[in-house]
């Protein structure tokens, strides 16, 4: 088989190979707990280390992160009670809140928002799978019929 050949059947056989890159995007929860650290003249404290405490963890880090350049550290509680935020800058300067979560946040809007994506996307990779293949054919016909012609003279 030639290596146009095997071209085709891999493209025939693996269509989710050629799109293996893809990213798909979507807003994941509406109500985050935001927190805003800075320091007692009201500069903020840009991209200080943050270390995140779940209720059920008070001893060890459930995320580490920054603050961004406002000072604004956010986060989803998936789990009821009280987190713990804790911020340091490395200069020396910690600050630390207690935020209540009284919900946790449901994942049944993230599932139907992906479904939604994840069926959208395999359509469109369904369509350019198959305009990829007319396209490639189209070309393979078109130099076959060159080069046809060309021993016929």
């Amino acid at each position: 088989m030639s290596n146009s050949g095997l071209f085709f059947a891999a493209a025939l056989l693996l269509p989710e190979f050629l799109f293996a890159h893809g990213v798909e995007v979507s807003e994941v929860e509406k109500s985050a707990k935001v927190v805003r650290f800075s320091y007692s003249d009201g500069e903020p404290m840009m991209y200080a280390k943050i270390m995140l405490y779940s209720p059920s963890s008070a001893k060890v880090e459930t995320l580490k992160s920054l603050t961004d350049k406002n000072g604004v550290f956010a986060f989803v509680a998936d789990e009821k009670g009280e987190w713990r935020v804790a911020a340091q800058d490395g200069l020396g300067h910690k600050g630390e809140i207690v935020v209540n979560a009284l919900e946790i946040s449901t994942n049944t809007e993230v599932k139907q928002s992906a479904q939604n994506t994840q069926s959208a996307s395999k359509f469109f990779r369904v369509i350019l799978g198959l305009s990829l293949l007319i396209n490639i054919f189209a070309v393979y016909g078109f130099a076959l019929t060159k080069i046809s012609k060309r021993f016929k003279r």
